[in-house]
């Protein structure tokens, strides 16, 4: 029997998807040490212009 060749993802692929996880998982991290650390960040809410 020859071995079967499975389709495997290319390296790239496995370090953006371990870049993407360590990225929220730093992101709950900072938020669990610093809670006001992202409450100015701009959310894109609608405010009334004044003149």
């Amino acid at each position: 029997m020859e071995p079967s060749k499975k389709n495997k993802p290319a390296p790239v692929v496995i370090i953006g998807i371990a870049a993407i996880i360590i990225a929220i998982i730093s992101y709950f991290i900072l938020l669990t040490f610093f809670p006001d650390l992202f409450q100015d960040i701009p959310t894109g809410q609608q405010q009334p212009i004044s003149e």
